[in-house]
């Protein structure tokens, strides 16, 4: 009865872990992806900056 014990707990121990895996690595790539949309956004932003302040140096006299 103990051996069957330990192994239920060594097998409930294994699957807890193997499902926190896919977790955590979807809560990566949720932040990953936060964080590279936030980087698009700043690169868009300083490149619309940058063609505007080319047109207004274009065009003033």
């Amino acid at each position: 009865m103990k051996a069957f014990f330990s192994i239920m707990l060594a097998f409930a121990i294994s699957i807890g872990t193997a499902g926190a895996g896919p977790a955590r690595t979807a809560k990566n790539v949720a932040k990953n992806s936060a964080i590279t949309a936030k980087n698009v956004a700043h690169s868009v932003v300083k490149g619309t900056r940058r063609a505007v302040r080319t047109v207004v140096y274009t065009f003033t006299p």
